[in-house]
């Protein structure tokens, strides 16, 4: 009998992307307290510009290679899990928070790509940042907050059966 199931909803798409996402968190936790803050959690380019100053050529470098890496599948695994949580207890009504979580997602991606090329010396377009953060914030934010209400009521659904 064939899986209906959609993919990330199945119990070991959750628990991979669950394990993943709390491990890559930790990486960047600590590679943050390693150089001396991200600028993931700097929300203009003023901001951002100030930390990077502060940054020696071998912070920048790890860095760099932490948001290529770390970063790079972070959102991934914090997409995959809460999507396809919200997707299991919600069924096909709930995509919506899949896609907001997608949106939220493009925008993380696009602030790291901003944040490599100021690290890398290529480009500063680190004002992006003042529109990018907030976005990526929000939308993943808000995609968090509902999936957990979700889960929440379908808790207290359950229990009300028993």
């Amino acid at each position: 009998m064939a899986n209906s199931t959609p993919a990330l909803a199945r119990t070991s798409a959750l628990a991979i992307s669950f394990a993943a996402m709390v491990l890559l968190g930790g990486m960047l936790r600590q590679t943050a307290i390693a150089i001396g803050g991200m600028l993931d959690m700097t929300l203009n380019g003023s901001s951002a510009r100030e930390l990077l100053m502060q940054f020696t050529p071998w912070q920048r470098d790890i860095h760099a290679h932490a948001t290529l890496i770390y970063d790079g599948l972070y959102p991934l695994a914090y997409g995959a899990f809460f999507a396809g949580l919200a997707i299991r207890l919600g069924g096909s009504r709930a995509r919506w928070i899949a896609l907001t979580m997608l949106a939220g997602m493009i925008a993380d991606y696009a602030e790291n790509i901003v944040q490599l090329l100021a690290l890398s010396g290529r480009a500063d377009l680190l004002d992006a940042k003042t529109l990018l953060t907030p976005i990526k914030f929000a939308l993943a934010g808000a995609a968090v907050i509902a999936t957990i209400v979700l889960a929440v009521r379908t808790g207290l659904t359950a229990l009300r059966r028993t």
